[in-house]
């Protein structure tokens, strides 16, 4: 394993420059650090004689209610080494949801087989004991779990649990609410072969080799969600088992597989839900058999509970967190702007913003080039309109892209959105990617970042002039090459914030209008029109926010690969022809930007070499910038208001908070956050 040190040195210097708010430049500051790479230290072995545990579960063992500690912990269990010191048991942490389905919390619940390792450098093993094996031509995979895992009401889990969620739920068709998910498919869409040949042991069979798939279920806690099915708690509400019958049945299962709404539903967290007040609160207690310790055998978590309250309004958070209100909160307050606000409330309120954390944005706010316009929603070749096959080629032509990114001037985006922080740069994925940690990653970020980025009206005009939009009649307004009249149409989603987004389109709307280009925003946010239009590309240009670490687990900011409703990008009907096996949208033509990244994404899942996938990125990197810009970045990067009590301990100041895919914090193991008080 290698460490980049420089890392979270850089981005802490980083960070109190833009907490000062000081102004961008070109240069992505907070890019992967170009470095000598230094070999981490072999993990050592740790020996654990005696185990410890948490008074409220000694009391309990004292009174007979509760197992030892030694029979509770899993003979494989995992040993956590702590950030800074060996915490003390005891507390109850109070948080604060952004949402009813407690998202942002659920980022503090993570346990998956694999997980992002905490300094995000790549991944590493979780409820499994060493990363998959692969046989078969690499077409299977197998994974070996912790033996002795047990439930939090003390049941083994077993694949017994894996073997009901894929036979029972996900390929249940009468089971509406849980499907055979995308990763889990042959090439020709059919379901995969999975075994589970012991207690243990996992076995997944394709077709063909699929060197991502491991690293799907480290993204955040939606991918692994699924699978943690507790089959002896769930099958007294399956109708194959003993729940009510037909769709009543099913709708109870449904109703009672939630373990943020079921109080009492077996988990695998460090806190499982206890109590549970629909639109307004949450407590998680500890889990008596969590199955990882400290390095000198202490049973995690160190603290008791976990008290989560709902405020969805985020001005209110904002308030309810500088005044001190919650012991830690990551994703509470989502405005790199209210920094100074929070500083000045942080002795009075006891708390600290911790350092080293960003949005990891790679635009924020960007904006997408809708590379597949047309105005038909079911698309009919031969009775779509001349114009809107015109707006597509314009929308496709470079020179009339790279107009849109020169007419830019992001260093007023950044004074007028962000009051000077972020960085100035062109659309990227997240600076701290894993793609992008070497030197040689490095020059192709830093080329990526800075493509067309300079302001420059007169440069601007000259690509518009080239493209053949220019102003046929006269009126001051730049015309379709055919000398039609041209308005461009900016939709303007929450996609990133719709506060922000709104400053940022009234500058950059002056900026096209300096170069001749007549601009209408059309705010969508809210209605049908919003995913309707993005979905089946019905929009010309759209607000959007830019991030991601991992591209092969999270393709979509820069391969074309999925359909409506899948999360559709600035291809969006070429998309849906790859998600779909070429049953729906438009097949991308040999030797064009969507044809030649989907044939470097097909290279990547069957390529076995990490390193020679990091490069896949970097030729997928080159479309961008040769054929490019598709997505149009004008800030990003900006350092994040993470808040914690000043005693709060074993919280890591590094971090990204705009990508969930990573699983921050809970990469970091909240499980050995402690209260020293």
């Amino acid at each position: 394993m290698k460490k980049h040190l420089l890392l979270a040195l850089s981005l802490m210097m980083v960070f109190s420059l833009l907490a000062t708010a000081c102004g961008g430049t070109a240069e992505p500051t907070t890019a992967p650090p170009v470095g000598e790479e230094v070999e981490e230290e072999p993990t050592k072995e740790v020996e654990v004689s005696e185990f410890g545990e948490a008074p409220m579960l000694a009391d309990m063992v004292k009174a007979g209610t509760l197992p030892p500690v030694e029979e509770r912990l899993p003979s494989e269990y995992q040993v956590i080494e702590v950030v800074d010191s060996i915490g003390k048991y005891g507390g109850t942490m109070n948080a604060v949801a952004t949402g009813a389905d407690m998202g942002n919390i659920k980022m503090w619940l993570y346990d998956p087989p694999v997980r992002w390792k905490p300094d995000l450098t790549g991944y590493e093993p979780g409820l499994i004991t060493e990363m998959p094996e692969y046989s078969d031509g690499d077409k299977t995979i197998t994974f070996h779990f912790r033996e002795g895992l047990k439930w939090s009401d003390g049941e083994p889990w077993t694949t017994e649990d894996l073997r009901f969620w894929w036979e029972d739920l996900a390929k249940n068709e009468n089971f509406k609410t849980r499907n055979v998910p995308w990763y889990a498919r042959n090439s020709d869409g059919t379901p995969i072969t999975m075994e589970f040949p012991d207690d243990y042991t996992w076995v997944l069979k394709y077709d063909k080799p699929n060197y991502i798939m491991p690293y799907i279920l480290a993204q955040g806690f939606w991918e692994w969600e699924p699978l943690m099915t507790p089959a002896h708690f769930l099958k007294q509400y399956h109708p194959d088992y003993e729940g009510k019958e037909g769709d009543e049945g099913y709708a109870e299962l449904d109703l009672m597989n939630r373990y943020t709404e079921t109080p009492g539903y077996p988990c695998l967290f460090a806190w499982c839900l206890k109590e549970y007040t629909p639109g307004e609160s949450w407590l998680f207690e500890r889990n008596p058999y969590y199955w990882k310790v400290d390095t000198e055998g202490n049973q995690l978590p160190y603290i008791d509970n976990l008290r989560v309250e709902l405020v969805a309004d985020a001005e209110v958070r904002t308030l309810q967190v500088a005044q001190g209100r919650y012991d830690a909160t990551f994703r509470g307050v989502e405005d790199p702007t209210q920094i100074p606000l929070l500083n000045e409330n942080a002795e009075a309120g006891d708390f600290r913003i911790v350092p080293g954390w960003f949005n990891g944005a790679g635009a924020w706010p960007g904006l997408m080039i809708n590379q597949d316009y047309s105005d038909m929603q079911e698309y009919d070749a031969a009775a779509e309109s001349a114009e809107s096959k015109e707006i597509r080629e314009l929308l496709r032509n470079q020179d009339f892209r790279i107009g849109l990114s020169h007419a830019m001037n992001r260093q007023r985006v950044l004074d007028v959105v962000w009051e000077g922080i972020g960085d100035i740069k062109n659309m990227t994925i997240s600076p701290q990617s894993w793609h992008f940690a070497s030197p040689e990653g490095q020059e192709v970020f830093n080329k990526w970042a800075n493509a067309y980025v300079e302001y420059d009206p007169e440069l601007a005009m000259e690509h518009f002039d080239k493209a053949g939009f220019v102003d046929a009649n006269g009126d001051g307004w730049r015309d379709l090459p055919s000398g039609t009249d041209f308005t461009l149409v900016i939709d303007l989603t929450n996609w990133g914030n719709i506060l922000l987004n709104t400053p940022f389109l009234d500058v950059y709307k002056e900026n096209l209008k300096d170069v001749g280009v007549q601009v209408l925003i059309n705010n969508v946010h809210g209605t049908p029109e919003e995913g309707i239009r993005g979905d089946y590309g019905l929009y010309m240009l759209k607000t959007a926010h830019v991030s991601e670490l991992d591209l092969w687990t999270y393709p979509d900011w820069i391969f074309p690969l999925r359909g409506v409703g899948e999360g559709t990008r600035a291809f969006p009907r070429q998309g849906a022809w790859y998600s779909s096996g070429g049953e729906q949208g438009w097949e991308p033509e040999p030797g064009s930007p969507a044809y030649r990244l989907q044939e470097i994404y097909r290279k990547g899942l069957a390529e076995p070499d990490e390193q020679k996938r990091h490069e896949l990125i970097w030729e997928a990197v080159e479309v961008y910038i040769e054929q490019g810009p598709f997505i149009l970045g004008a800030t990003g990067d900006q350092a994040m208001p993470v808040v914690a009590k000043n005693y709060m301990r074993n919280i890591l100041e590094f971090g990204v908070t705009g990508p969930w895919a990573p699983g921050t914090p809970g990469n970091g193991h909240p499980e050995q956050w402690w209260m020293d008080k």
